[in-house]
């Protein structure tokens, strides 16, 4: 049997036996960990904790955030030593961050807790794998899980139209070769590129995410195709270090060269105010949010939700409604309880109604 065929059982068994209400519900608070791969103060991560922690607070869902540091040896240590603690959470949140998530899983495999993946989800061949085993059919639910190739297609684009359409060799500057977000959004920005036709040359690198990684690789690309006038980057460090470059290069943001990034952190909604960065993508980061919304539904009575892909990701362009919201950081006034799984687009910044 093909994987494809494999895996579309295998959801259909999780339809079954999430949707036969096997899970009670119960009118204690949940008890969840999230396994945050990367730094508590890192952009990302740390606007991904905060949405999450409203989301708890509100649901009243008992929440605690373990950070790997973006150690993989790292995570699992801390995860091993949460669970050897024998206060068994309720349900587990991870990320696949480079391909880590089956190892997480070996690490939770003798607890009883209920896991779900969102931001990176298992790879289909990995999914299947899992699923092989009788304790994961039960245990592992249906996450949250971004569309990554859209926003890397939507942000390729929209640097393209910025730049004015003009030939030039484009720079595309990845995360890493194993993250599937990495993967996707690169793969959605070479679509576009490969659909519109009309520039030199495509050269690509990768930063691992982070600045001083993508200022060595801008900085050698431009040494050898100084007619680089489209960057696009996977994440707001990396596009911090292609402005660094490019300054030290002598080339002018928005006269010579275009840089598109991904991520909403305080400093690139900045840059994007200011025009040092031409084009922003971002919204991801209510995943985990999202994943305790669907806890806490499950908990009070409804089936588990079976969809995982949501529309998270959003161009952002200044001074509209949604640059204010991702700027102002209010997360405490969404009303996370009428947010509706089921609605596309999803809408998690649903504001509280006054009374």
């Amino acid at each position: 049997m093909k994987w494809t065929q494999r895996l579309t059982s295998l959801t259909f068994l999780w339809c079954l036996f999430f949707n036969s209400g096997l899970l009670a519900s119960t009118d204690s608070a949940p008890r969840v960990v999230f396994v945050n791969p990367g730094h508590a103060d890192e952009s990302f991560w740390q606007d991904v904790d905060d949405y999450a922690k409203a989301a708890a607070k509100a649901l009243t869902i008992d929440l605690e955030i373990i950070h790997g540091e973006r150690d993989a040896d790292l995570t699992h240590q801390r995860l091993s030593e949460r669970i050897a603690t024998g206060n068994t959470p309720d349900y587990v949140i991870l990320v696949n961050e480079a391909r880590t998530g089956p190892a997480l899983l070996r690490t939770l495999s003798n607890s009883s807790s209920h896991v779900l993946f969102t931001l990176n989800n298992l790879t289909p061949d990995e999914l299947v794998a899992i699923q092989q085993d009788a304790k994961w059919q039960q245990r592992l639910l249906p996450g949250v899980f971004p569309n990554n190739f859209r926003i890397g297609y939507l942000t390729a684009q929209a640097l393209y139209r910025k730049g004015g359409q003009r030939s030039g060799d484009a720079l595309l500057l990845s995360g890493d070769t194993h993250t599937p977000a990495s993967i996707q959004r690169k793969a959605g920005a070479l679509a576009f590129i490969e659909q519109v036709g009309g520039l030199d040359g495509v050269r690509h690198g990768y930063g691992e995410w982070q600045e001083s990684r993508a200022f060595n690789e801008t900085n050698r690309i431009l040494s050898l195709y100084p007619n680089v006038r489209y960057i696009w980057t996977a994440n707001d460090h990396m596009a911090y270090g292609a402005q660094r470059a490019l300054k030290k290069n002598d080339k002018v943001i928005g006269e010579d060269a275009f840089i598109s990034t991904i991520n909403t952190s305080t400093r690139v909604l900045n840059e994007l105010d200011q025009g040092n960065v031409t084009v922003l993508g971002g919204g991801h980061f209510t995943a985990v949010g999202l994943a305790l919304v669907k806890i806490h539904q499950h908990r009070t009575g409804k089936i588990w939700p079976q969809r995982t892909k949501f529309t998270l990701f959003h161009l952002i362009e200044p001074d509209t409604t949604l640059f204010h919201v991702l700027v102002d950081k209010q997360w405490n006034n969404i009303d996370f309880r009428a947010i509706d799984l089921s609605s596309n687009p999803i809408d998690p910044y649903l504001q509280r109604k006054e009374k």
